[in-house]
């Protein structure tokens, strides 16, 4: 039977990441948390419950469910093709994505 060690000024094990590790929804790629874009998803209020807007939350305060992607267009793109933010903020079945919100901020940085 081994015991778990843990440093002698913590009890946090030895191997275990002191911050959060996030997967992108893009690559599938593990990375901290502080690396990721949190991405919520809101109701379109001119479409209801079928059309959600996709937009950026960097302080990760945003009510709901969040998605992770890497600040990268490419990571972007392939959640979009992949369909993987309404998969991975569980929007109903059908629902559209609208990401241009999450584009626009990539633009600007």
């Amino acid at each position: 039977m081994d015991a778990v060690r843990t440093t002698s000024d913590s009890s946090v094990p030895f191997g275990v990441p002191s911050t959060p590790v996030r997967t992108c929804v893009g690559c599938r790629g593990r990375d901290e948390q502080s690396a990721l874009l949190r991405v919520v998803a809101v109701p379109d209020p001119d479409g209801g419950t079928e059309r959600w807007l996709l937009v950026p939350d960097p302080r990760r305060r945003g009510q709901g469910r969040g998605a992770y992607v890497h600040p990268d267009p490419t990571c972007l793109q392939t959640a979009i093709a992949r369909r993987a933010f309404g998969r991975a903020l569980r929007l109903p079945a059908g629902a559209s994505t609208d990401a241009s919100a999450v584009q626009e901020r990539w633009a600007e940085q």
